[in-house]
């Protein structure tokens, strides 16, 4: 009962902080990305695969906004992106970066259809879209370009280091770092990206 009162909270606090966002329009949302082709080309690359094969995105919705994530997912299959991240460039979220964002948030959209509803709570929700985005970027590597995946292990350890426990996110980085599926990833970028 308790974690079916903290996803309805996590939830309605989600949607109550989406309303307050600055939404644009698809059509300049969608310009912008066209407009990123040249600073982020493999988040460029990769959104554009997503938007066209995955079908679990019934939406890609554009928000732009400071003090706020680069991305975020919804149980109804919607992405918002924060163009604030693609305009204006910020320190550590670089190509390799955002794809991970990117992943990261369809690994949501995968968790909630691959997982009861009544099961939901968010740090297996997060611990599942980090997971989604070691899969997708090691995908990445095996084709050449390990620097994704090597850019997803490093946050993630770093941000499993994080102290703040009300964070879902640091919560599941915690547990995921000590376990074998991540040792294994890391264990893979050390081997074959040189």
């Amino acid at each position: 009962m308790k974690q079916i009162f903290l996803l309805i909270s996590t939830i309605m606090i989600s949607f109550s902080v989406f309303a307050q966002r600055e939404a644009i329009a698809d059509s300049a949302g969608y310009h912008i990305i066209e407009q990123a082709k040249q600073r982020f080309p493999k988040f460029y690359r990769e959104f554009q695969s997503i938007k066209a094969n995955d079908q679990l995105i019934k939406k890609i919705r554009f928000i732009q906004q400071q003090g706020t994530g680069p991305a975020f997912a919804s149980p109804k299959g919607e992405i918002t992106i924060n163009v604030e991240f693609i305009q204006t460039p910020k320190p550590n979220f670089d190509d390799n970066r955002l794809i991970v964002v990117l992943y990261h948030e369809v690994g949501h959209l995968h968790y909630y259809v691959t997982t009861k509803q009544t099961d939901w709570n968010p740090e297996n929700s997060e611990k599942a879209a980090f997971e989604y985005s070691l899969l997708k970027t090691k995908e990445i590597a095996e084709k050449g370009d390990c620097l994704p995946l090597q850019s997803g292990l490093k946050f993630m350890k770093l941000r499993s280091e994080g102290t703040n426990l009300e964070d879902a996110h640091v919560r599941a980085l915690k547990r995921m770092v000590t376990k074998p599926l991540y040792a294994g990833y890391l264990q893979y970028a050390t081997s074959k990206c040189k």
